[in-house]
């Protein structure tokens, strides 16, 4: 196993995507449902890309973050090995503001309120940056809801979001009040 310190390299990340040897996590369907990444992207990525960051928890097994390009497009893709030798793929995006000042720099920004209270990801133990998301969506008794532009925590390495209790108490009384600002059609795939 071309493994540095128990880090991937990109030569093995490389070499199980070429036999398609790996694996996909849920945050990566969620980007594809988004029409944010593809699997060809990912793999154009990997093909041309380079490791430009080492992700480690005391949790879990090291992690490198790829960057690399699917035509025009920059991609970045984080891969870990499954323990079984097996390439996992966490999640892929397009690195973009305010997470990212340009491809391979990290913006500097935050709101320190939210980064004095919770610095780091209760899952995964990364830092945890102050964005605001396009979409924040969640399932209550059956009914699927979707709140745009929210404050909130994103954790940079393994995208869990996090908002505050103001926040959350808003959303609450915005559903309550049924102030909706619009409705958007859901579609449904199923896979047999």
């Amino acid at each position: 196993m071309a493994m540095s310190n128990d880090v991937p390299e990109i030569g093995w990340i490389r070499k199980k995507v070429n036999v398609a040897d790996y694996f996909i996590s849920e945050h990566v369907i969620r980007y594809f449902l988004a029409g944010t990444v593809t699997i060809p992207e990912i793999e154009d990525a990997i093909a041309n890309g380079t490791v430009i960051e080492i992700h480690r928890n005391p949790e879990r097994d090291a992690c490198s973050l790829v960057y690399g390009h699917s035509g025009e497009t920059p991609i970045h893709v984080m891969c870990a090995d499954s323990r079984n030798g097996c390439l996992l793929i966490l999640y892929a995006y397009a690195p973009s503001k305010p997470t990212w000042d340009d491809p391979i720099n990290r913006a500097k920004q935050g709101d320190p309120r939210m980064e004095e209270k919770l610095n780091t990801c209760f899952f995964c133990g990364s830092k945890i940056k102050q964005i605001i998301a396009g979409n924040f969506d969640y399932r209550l008794e059956g009914q699927l809801y979707v709140v745009k532009r929210i404050p909130a925590g994103l954790c940079v390495q393994c995208g869990e979001k996090y908002i505050t209790a103001q926040v959350s108490k808003k959303i609450n009384s915005l559903i309550e009040e049924r102030k909706f600002a619009d409705t958007e059609d859901v579609f449904v795939l199923e896979y047999d």
